[in-house]
């Protein structure tokens, strides 16, 4: 038994603490296990990279550049697989052609995907028909292509010019680009669609209709008021079109609209259409003569802006 004078001068793990302060607890044994763990795995890194060989175009060690995070999953895996021969820097080169190869390979497919009929499957800015009349009209599309952005109006009144040839071109080039399947309709069926879901159960409903090209990231509506229902006349194609157009426009979609309407007509059945139009880029093509040059402007005015310019663009 402990004597008083013993007690007295036994120390006080609290003693050094200041007053009030929490005393500290030793590490328990799952924290000692998970310090352990991650020292294995950075031990076992720092191996792997010594013992890696070098990359076969820069002569790095292959690991080297390694990321710390997963990137692309399939880019990742694939990777992993060949990961012996090359760096990740000049993997993701090699890799970035393979997926270009592989894309322009299955274009046609993304194409007929996207709603585009196997007849027209093939068409391409490579396989367009240029002449001297049309040239600066395929130039604005091509270049439009390479970096679209919000809405592509193309619009004349003549037929066989490549409206429909050219949008198509620029949907492909998005795939090949991005991967990413985009949507072609034509106005006539589509209309015919909603119309056949007014009076079928469980068919095509008109908000239903609307929302499938309203998402998609990239979006040709082809001949913009080309067809009049018996009853409603063009008011019907003017409400379903201005549905899509102002949700695309709020989502920030891309779009391209052709029509044989031009852009004072669109104006005359709406001239909120033709406003949305107008922030994008709109080609108003206006002959197809040996003279054709095509009138390419994005007004900041909307429609009023190409009245000041030439009056009426018919």
């Amino acid at each position: 038994m402990k004597s008083s004078s013993e007690t007295d001068l036994s120390p006080d793990p609290s003693a050094s603490q200041s007053p009030g302060l929490p005393v500290p607890e030793s590490p328990g044994p799952f924290s000692e296990a998970l310090s352990a763990t991650m020292e294995r795995i950075r031990i076992k890194r720092e191996e792997r990279i010594r013992s890696a060989p070098p990359c076969a175009v820069c002569g790095n060690i292959i690991l080297a550049d390694e990321p710390s995070h997963s990137p692309d999953i399939e880019e990742w895996t694939l990777y992993n697989a060949t990961h012996e021969k090359l760096c990740f820097k000049h993997f993701q080169i090699e890799y970035a052609k393979v997926k270009l190869s592989w894309r322009n390979e299955h274009a046609e497919k993304s194409l007929i995907a996207a709603g585009v009929s196997e007849e027209f499957s093939n068409r391409s800015f490579e396989n367009y028909q240029l002449t001297a009349s049309n040239k600066q009209f395929f130039s604005a599309v091509k270049n439009w292509a390479e970096r679209p952005r919000a809405f592509l109006a193309i619009l004349s009144p003549y037929t066989g010019i490549g409206k429909t040839h050219l949008s198509i071109a620029a949907l492909r080039r998005f795939y090949v680009d991005t991967g990413r399947v985009g949507k072609f309709r034509k106005e006539g069926p589509f209309l015919l669609d909603i119309r056949k879901g007014y009076s079928t159960y469980g068919a095509f409903a008109e908000s239903d209709a609307i929302e499938s090209l309203s998402k998609p990231d990239f979006l040709v509506y082809d001949d913009l008021f080309s067809s009049k229902d018996p009853h409603e006349g063009i008011e019907f194609a003017r409400r379903i079109a201005l549905a899509i157009i102002d949700e695309r426009e709020w989502q920030g979609r891309i779009t391209v609209v052709t029509s044989n309407v031009t852009l004072s007509g669109i104006a005359a059945i709406d001239p909120r259409i033709s406003s949305r139009l107008s922030g994008g880029l709109v080609l108003n093509v206006q002959s197809v003569d040996e003279d054709f040059r095509p009138k390419l402007y994005k007004p900041s005015n909307r429609v009023q802006e190409s009245d000041k310019k030439g009056g009426n663009d018919e």
